[in-house]
């Protein structure tokens, strides 16, 4: 993979390119990922396909991958004493369960469908997170509301001010739904007691109502 897709989230965060080109960069990785043969066995073992026995993307060191189209980046593998890897000489390997166990998710970082997924989530926790700062109620952010020490003290009021949040939460939208066919209930509409236009005038200019 070309060291420019490679850094492409350092790239971002350095802001050296642009949110745009981030997303160009992850979505050409997605050339050069391995493709599942078949699927895990048992014990999660899978035979996978390197990129280019996968019609990926074209490899020297797999001739009958040459030329297959312009449109295929060239892979350009970096020699070592070693010898080349297993992958590069074999039609397929096996990927036992532990290999990339602790970086593994079901969606590609930075996809478009990761970042549906990702932003949504994000925006419910930021949101739960503010509700339950809110002054007027848990105070979360304010160390004054648990004033006892200790990480398992701290740990369990801390969970009762959220399971707290929680259950607000859960009311005030039970309140805004119709439940057990009885009408919704909604918050009076608080409205100021408008004054006359006279109490704001000379007096012979506007007439009182």
């Amino acid at each position: 993979m070309p060291q420019t897709l490679k850094d492409a989230t350092k790239d971002l965060i350095a802001e050296k390119i642009d949110k745009q080109t981030w997303i160009d960069r992850i979505r050409a990785r997605a050339a050069y990922l391995f493709m599942p043969k078949q699927r895990p066995d048992a014990e999660g073992h899978r035979r996978v396909m390197c990129p280019a026995e996968a019609n990926r993307t074209q490899c020297p060191l797999k001739k009958h991958t040459l030329g297959r189209g312009i449109h295929l980046p060239l892979v350009d593998p970096t020699p070592s004493p070693a010898g080349s890897p297993l992958c590069c000489v074999q039609k397929t390997v096996t990927v036992p369960p532990e290999a990339g166990a602790n970086l593994w998710q079901p969606l590609q970082y930075g996809s478009e469908a990761w970042q549906r997924v990702y932003f949504r989530l994000r925006n419910s926790v930021e949101g739960i997170n503010g509700y339950a700062k809110d002054p007027l109620y848990e105070r979360l952010e304010d160390a004054g509301t648990r004033r006892i020490r200790g990480i398992a003290a701290q740990t369990l009021l801390l969970a009762f001010q959220l399971a707290h949040a929680n259950r607000r939460k859960l009311r005030a939208w039970a309140d805004s739904i119709a439940l057990l066919d009885d009408r919704p209930r909604r918050r009076p509409t608080r409205r100021r007691k408008t004054k006359p236009l006279g109490t704001w005038t000379p007096k012979g200019y506007v007439n009182e109502p």
